[in-house]
C-alpha cells in the first residue's frame, strides 16, 4: 500500500486559515501596543499618567470639557486627542489602553516564560528521578495545586505588593511589574509540571533512554538531550495556553488590587477604574475589556492551531514510524495512580 507523505507541522500550520487570522490579529495588537509612545507623542500629545481635569478639547467645532463639572469624563471623540475618551482624571483612554497593553502583554510573556522554566525543570526531574525526589516535588506541586489560582494569586500579590520582595541583595519594590510576573509564573507551575512529569515518566522507559543510560550518559544529559526534545511539542502548546491564562489572571489580580499598582496602567486596572462610572462612561471599562477578549481569543485560536499542527494522531496516510515518540501522555487526573500504586 502506497503511503502519502505526512506534511510537516509548519506546513499544516500555514495551511490553517484560523491560525493565519489569529496570528495577524495578535500581530496587530502587539504592534499597536509597541507603538504606544508614537501615539502618545505625535497623535494624542499626552502621556498615560497626565491629568487634564480642567482642560477642554474641540470636537466638531465645539469646545467641550474633558471632565464635566459633575465628574463625568468625555466619551470617544474619534479624533487624535481622546480618541476613546478620557477617564475620571482626564487621562487619555487610548494612550492608557496602549501602554496598559504593553504592561499586560509583558507580564503575561514573562510569567509564561518563568512558569515554563520552573514547570519543565520540576516535571523532568520528578519524572526521571522517581523515588524520594519525585515524591518531594509532587508533594510541593500538590500544595500549590490545592489552592484556587485566583485566591493564591491574590494572597501572594497583596503580600508582595505591601512589603515588596527581598532575595539577598536583590530588592523588588511592591509596585514593580516584577511582582505580578512572579506571582502569575508561580501559581501556574503545577498545571504544567504535572503533565510534563507524566510524559517524562512514560518516556523514561523507552528504548532510546535505556540506550543512552547504557552508553554512560549522565541523568542531566538524558533529561536535556533525550527527554526534553520529545516534550517540545507539548511545551509549545503550553506556551499559548499559559499566555492566554496569564493575561486573564493579570487582569483579575489588577482589578482586585493585587497585580499592577496605580498609577501604572494595565487592562485590569483600567477596568477597575471604569467600574464606578459604568453607567455614565461605559467606554472606560469596555475599551480594555474588548482588548482582553480580542487578545485572548487570538492567542487561544493560535494555540489550538499549533496543537492541531503538532498532533501526531492527525488522520493522514502515513503511520508513525518506529522512531516516533508516540502521542502525548494524558495529563493525570486528581486521584489517579501510577502502575506502582503511588498517587500521580
Amino acid at each position: 500500500m502506497r503511503r502519502t507523505a505526512r506534511p510537516g507541522a509548519l506546513q499544516r500550520l500555514l495551511r490553517s486559515r484560523a491560525a493565519l487570522a489569529a496570528a495577524i490579529a495578535l500581530a496587530l495588537i502587539v504592534a499597536a501596543c509597541l507603538a504606544a509612545p508614537l501615539w502618545a507623542d505625535h497623535v494624542a500629545e499626552t502621556g498615560p499618567d497626565t491629568n487634564h481635569l480642567t482642560d477642554t478639547v474641540t470636537v466638531d467645532g465645539e469646545e467641550r470639557d474633558v471632565v464635566s463639572l459633575d465628574g463625568v469624563p468625555i466619551g470617544p471623540t474619534w479624533q487624535g486627542r481622546y480618541f476613546l475618551g478620557a477617564d475620571a482624571n482626564g487621562r487619555d483612554v487610548m494612550v492608557r489602553l496602549l501602554y496598559g497593553g504593553r504592561n499586560s502583554l509583558l507580564i503575561a510573556l514573562a510569567a509564561s516564560a518563568l512558569c515554563l522554566v520552573l514547570a519543565v525543570a520540576a516535571g523532568l526531574v520528578a519524572g526521571y528521578a522517581r523515588g524520594f525526589v519525585d515524591a518531594a516535588i509532587s508533594a510541593a506541586l500538590d500544595v500549590l495545586w490545592s489552592f484556587p489560582v485566583v485566591i493564591l494569586g491574590v494572597a501572594l500579590g497583596v503580600a508582595l505588593a505591601l512589603g515588596g520582595l527581598q532575595v539577598g541583595p536583590l530588592v523588588i519594590d511592591g509596585g514593580s511589574l516584577l511582582i505580578p510576573m512572579l506571582v502569575i509564573g508561580v501559581v501556574f507551575v503545577p498545571y504544567v509540571a504535572r503533565p510534563i512529569r507524566a510524559q517524562a515518566r512514560s518516556l523514561r522507559e523507552r528504548e532510546f533512554v535505556d540506550a543512552a543510560r547504557v552508553s554512560g550518559a549522565s541523568p542531566a544529559r538524558i533529561m536535556l538531550g533525550e527527554l526534553l526534545p520529545n516534550l517540545a511539542s507539548t511545551i509549545a502548546v503550553f506556551v499559548a495556553l499559559l499566555a492566554a491564562n496569564a493575561i486573564l489572571l493579570e487582569a483579575a489580580l489588577s482589578f482586585l488590587g493585587a497585580g499592577v499598582q496605580p498609577p501604572t496602567p494595565s487592562w485590569g486596572t483600567m477596568i477597575r477604574d471604569g467600574v464606578d462610572l459604568l453607567t455614565s462612561a461605559p467606554h472606560l471599562a469596555l475599551a480594555p475589556g474588548i482588548a482582553i477578549v480580542a487578545t485572548v481569543l487570538a492567542v487561544n485560536a493560535l494555540g489550538d492551531a499549533v496543537r492541531d499542527a503538532l498532533d501526531p494522531r492527525a488522520p493522514v496516510g502515513l503511520e508513525r514510524g518506529a522512531g516516533s515518540a508516540g502521542p502525548a501522555a494524558p495529563a493525570p487526573t486528581a486521584g489517579s495512580r501510577t502502575p506502582e500504586g503511588r498517587p500521580s
